[in-house]
C-alpha cells in the first residue's frame, strides 16, 4: 500500500500514527531519535516538494488548504523553500514544543489491548460456563458425566413428575400434579371400601356401625410424596443435587411404584364406640358373689348362683384401637375390648369347699300327738330358711302366729306360772333345740328368754322359750357367709333335729355346749287358789313345787383332734323357786261359790254332804284332770310335756365336771335377771306371759 507524502504508517488508532509522523529536528538541524529508540531517516528534500499541514492536524492560510495531494509514489518538493516553515528549524510563525517520549504511550496502549483481549476472552469463558461449578453425576446406564451444577438442578427444577413414576399402575411420568390426579382418579373403583370392625368385649361379639363415617382416597398424598421425591430444593446444597439427579436418573431403570389406599375420616370413630359399649358398661361392671338360693334338705346340698366376675370396659383405648387400624389403612378386624378383671369374694367352688355342717341339736319329744304336730309343723315353717349375713332370724316371725289355720293344735302350755292348755304347745322345744345349734355355729344370739322352770329335754341353762308375740327367740348371721337353718321331727324316734349349715369353722374347731347348775334354793311354799268349776270339797294340784336353780352355760371349742383348746362361759341363767299350786273348788250344789283360807286352803263353811250336782266329766285331752274328783290328791305331770326319760331336777350332764377355773371374761350375749324373778311376775293372766314349751 501506498502512502501519502508526510504520513505515517497505517495503524488502528489514528493519535500512534500522528505521533509517529511527526519527528521535530534539533535546533543544529539533526534529527531526534524516534519513539521506537531509533534514529528516524531524514528525508530528502526533493521529497518535500509540497508539505501539507493539514496531514498534521494543523490549521494554515494557504491556498491549497483542504486539498490532500494524491498519488502512489512520492512526490518531491518544489525547489523553493516554503514561507513557513525555516529549515534552520525555526519557524516563521510559531514554534512548536517539543514533545516527551512515547514509548510509555505505546505500553500503556498495549497493556490496554491485551486487557480488552483478555477481557474478552474471559467473557467468553464466562459466557460458555468455563468457570461454573462442576459436578459428576450418574446416568441411568451406570455412566458418569461431568456437568455444572446449573445444568444439573434446571434438568431437575420441572413442574412434572419424573419418568419412572407409576401410582396404580400408571405411568404419570412427564404428568403435571393435575394431569396425574385426573389420570388415577379415573381408574378408581366406585365403591372398593367394605368397613366390617368388630368388638370382643369378653367373649360378645358387638359389631359397630360405621355407615356414618366418611371414607377417601388418599390420592392427593400418594402424588404429593411422589411428585417430591428426588426434587431438590435449592442448588446450593450440592450433594442433595447430585443425589436427586442419580435418583432420578435410577428411576429410567427402577421405576417408582405407588398405591393408592382409602383413608376414613376419624372423627366420628370414639362417638361409635361409646354408642356400641355403654349398654354394657353398668351391667359388666357388676361383681356377684356365689350364693345360696336353696337347699336340698334331703340329699343336704347347696343349690347355689354361680359368682359373676366384673369387668371394667375401657371404651378410650378401645376407640384408640380402631382408630389406628383405620390409620393403617385396616378397616377389617377384630378389636378385644380392654377391661378390668373384678373377681368376686365368694366362688361356687369355695362354697362347695368350705361350707357345711357348723352346729346341730338333737332333742327327745313326748307320745303326744298335738305336741308333737306343733313341733312337726314349727321345724316346717323354718326348715330351709337362708340368711344374707348380717341378718337377723326371729322365730316368731319365720314360724308365724300359732292358729288353727297355720296347722296348730291344742297342747300344753305354761301359762301365768301353771300349766294349762293352749294352741301351738310344745313348740318351746324347737325354739330351744334350734338355740343349742345356734350355738354350737358360734353365731349371735339376739334374743333368748329361759322358761320359768328348767326343761327336761336339754340342759339345765340351754332352754330357750317363745310366745307369740311377746317372747321371741332371734340370732343373727354375724359371719360373712350365707347360712341355712334345718329344722325337721323325725316320727321314727321322736326327735326334734335343727341344724345350722355356713361356712366351716377354721381349722377343723367344733364347739360342745355344757351346763353345770352352781346353786340351787328350795321351793316356796304351797298356794291355793279358788277353782269355780271344780264342786267344793274337790282339789287338784296345777303346778308343782320348783326349787330355785341358777346354771353356768359353756363353750367348750375342740381342735380337728377332739382335744379341748377352749372352754369360755356363755352366760348364766336364773330359774325362780315356786311353790306347789292347789286349786280349792269352790262351787257349791245351788249355784253358790264357798270361800276358803288360801293360805291353808281349808273352807270357811262346812264341806255339804249332798253330792246332787253331777261332778264335771273331765277333760280326755288335758292328762291333767284327776279321774277320781273325790280324791284330794294331786295329779302327776302331763305326760306331753314332761318327758320319762329325764326329770326337771335332775338335769346334770353326763359329761365329767371340769377341772380348771372357770373363766370370768366372757360375758353371755342374752340380758339374764340379776336375782331370782319373782313368782308374780309370771302370774299376770295374759298370753304374753305363756311358755309354749
Amino acid at each position: 500500500m501506498k502512502k501519502k507524502a508526510g504520513q505515517a504508517q497505517e495503524s488502528s488508532r489514528s493519535s500512534e500514527v500522528r505521533s509517529s509522523a511527526l519527528v521535530p529536528v534539533n535546533s543544529n538541524g539533526s534529527n531526534k531519535p524516534s519513539a521506537r529508540g531509533g534514529k528516524a531517516s531524514q528525508p530528502a528534500p526533493s521529497e518535500y516538494t509540497e508539505f501539507d499541514y493539514k496531514s498534521l492536524g494543523k490549521s494554515v492560510n494557504s491556498s491549497n488548504t483542504g486539498k490532500k495531494s494524491s498519488g502512489s509514489k512520492k512526490q518531491k518538493s518544489s525547489s523553493a523553500p516554503s514561507d513557513s516553515f525555516d529549515y534552520s528549524g525555526k519557524s516563521q510563525t510559531k514554534k512548536s514544543k517539543p514533545k516527551k517520549k512515547s514509548v510509555a504511550g505505546l505500553v500503556i496502549a498495549v497493556v490496554a489491548a491485551l486487557i480488552l483481549v483478555a477481557g474478552g476472552v474471559l467473557a467468553g469463558l464466562y459466557y460458555y460456563g468455563f468457570f461454573d461449578e462442576k459436578v459428576d453425576v450418574t446416568l441411568a446406564d451406570g455412566t458418569v458425566q461431568t456437568m455444572t451444577v446449573e445444568e444439573a438442578y434446571a434438568e431437575l427444577a420441572t413442574d412434572r413428575f419424573y419418568a419412572g413414576t407409576v401410582v396404580n399402575g400408571i405411568d404419570i411420568g412427564g404428568m403435571t400434579v393435575d394431569e396425574a390426579y385426573n389420570a388415577v382418579s379415573t381408574k378408581l373403583p366406585e365403591v372398593p371400601l367394605v368397613v366390617n370392625i368388630t368388638l370382643d368385649l369378653e367373649g360378645k361379639k358387638l359389631i359397630p356401625n360405621f355407615n356414618e363415617v366418611t371414607f377417601e382416597y388418599n390420592t392427593r398424598d400418594i402424588l404429593n410424596e411422589a411428585y417430591s421425591k428426588y426434587r431438590p430444593a435449592d442448588a446450593s446444597d450440592v450433594n442433595r443435587l447430585v443425589e436427586c439427579y442419580n435418583g432420578v436418573q435410577q428411576l429410567k431403570k427402577t421405576p417408582m411404584v405407588y398405591e393408592t389406599a382409602y383413608t376414613v375420616h376419624i372423627e366420628g370413630v370414639q362417638e361409635v364406640i361409646k354408642k356400641v359399649l355403654d349398654p354394657y358398661i353398668k351391667d359388666y361392671s357388676v361383681v356377684k358373689n356365689a350364693t345360696i338360693v336353696d337347699f336340698d334338705t334331703e340329699n343336704r346340698t347347696y343349690v347355689i348362683d354361680k359368682e359373676r366376675v366384673g369387668y371394667k370396659i375401657d371404651v378410650d383405648t378401645a376407640a384408640k384401637e380402631v382408630k389406628a387400624l383405620f390409620d393403617s389403612k385396616t378397616y377389617v378386624g377384630l378389636v378385644k375390648v380392654p377391661t378390668e378383671k373384678q373377681e368376686p369374694e365368694i366362688t361356687e367352688a369355695m362354697i362347695k369347699e368350705n361350707f357345711g355342717l357348723i352346729g346341730e341339736c338333737s332333742t327327745k319329744t313326748s307320745a303326744n300327738n298335738n305336741r308333737n304336730n306343733n313341733i312337726r309343723q314349727a321345724c316346717e315353717n323354718m326348715n330351709g330358711t337362708i340368711l344374707e349375713p348380717g341378718e337377723t332370724f326371729s322365730f316368731n316371725e319365720t314360724v308365724g302366729q300359732r292358729t288353727t289355720e297355720n296347722g296348730f293344735k291344742e297342747a300344753t302350755v305354761i301359762m301365768g306360772g301353771q300349766y294349762e292348755q293352749g294352741l301351738g304347745g310344745g313348740i318351746c322345744q324347737v325354739s330351744t333345740t334350734l338355740y343349742n345349734a345356734v350355738l354350737k355355729a358360734d353365731l349371735e344370739v339376739v334374743k333368748r328368754s329361759a322358761h320359768a322352770w328348767p326343761s327336761d329335754y336339754v340342759q339345765t341353762g340351754l332352754d330357750a322359750t317363745v310366745d307369740w308375740p311377746a317372747l321371741d327367740f332371734q340370732f343373727r348371721n354375724d359371719s360373712d357367709y350365707q347360712v341355712v337353718v334345718l329344722a325337721w321331727w323325725d316320727s321314727s324316734d321322736s326327735t326334734c333335729n335343727a341344724q345350722i349349715y355356713g361356712k366351716k369353722l377354721p381349722d377343723g374347731k367344733y364347739i360342745e355346749l355344757y351346763a353345770e347348775i352352781t346353786n340351787v334354793t328350795s321351793a316356796g311354799g304351797e298356794e291355793y287358789v279358788e277353782d269355780r268349776e271344780l264342786p267344793m270339797g274337790e282339789k287338784k294340784t296345777i303346778r308343782e313345787a320348783h326349787q330355785g336353780i341358777t346354771a353356768n352355760a359353756y363353750k367348750i371349742w375342740y381342735n380337728a383332734d377332739g382335744e379341748e383348746i377352749d372352754r369360755v362361759l356363755y352366760n348364766t341363767t336364773y330359774y325362780a323357786a315356786y311353790g306347789r299350786r292347789v286349786a280349792v273348788g269352790v262351787l257349791k250344789p245351788d249355784g253358790t261359790y264357798a270361800t276358803f283360807n288360801k293360805d291353808t286352803g281349808e273352807y270357811n263353811e262346812p264341806v255339804p254332804t249332798s253330792t246332787n250336782t253331777p261332778t264335771p266329766k273331765p277333760d280326755p285331752t288335758d292328762p291333767t284332770k284327776p279321774t277320781d274328783p273325790t280324791k284330794p290328791t294331786e295329779p302327776t305331770q302331763p305326760t306331753d310335756t314332761q318327758p320319762t326319760d329325764t326329770q326337771p331336777t335332775d338335769t346334770q350332764p353326763t359329761e365329767t365336771q371340769p377341772t380348771e377355773t372357770k373363766p370370768t371374761e366372757t360375758k353371755p350375749t342374752e340380758t339374764q335377771p340379776t336375782s331370782a324373778p319373782d313368782p308374780t311376775d309370771l302370774e299376770i293372766p295374759t298370753q304374753g306371759n305363756t311358755d309354749e314349751g
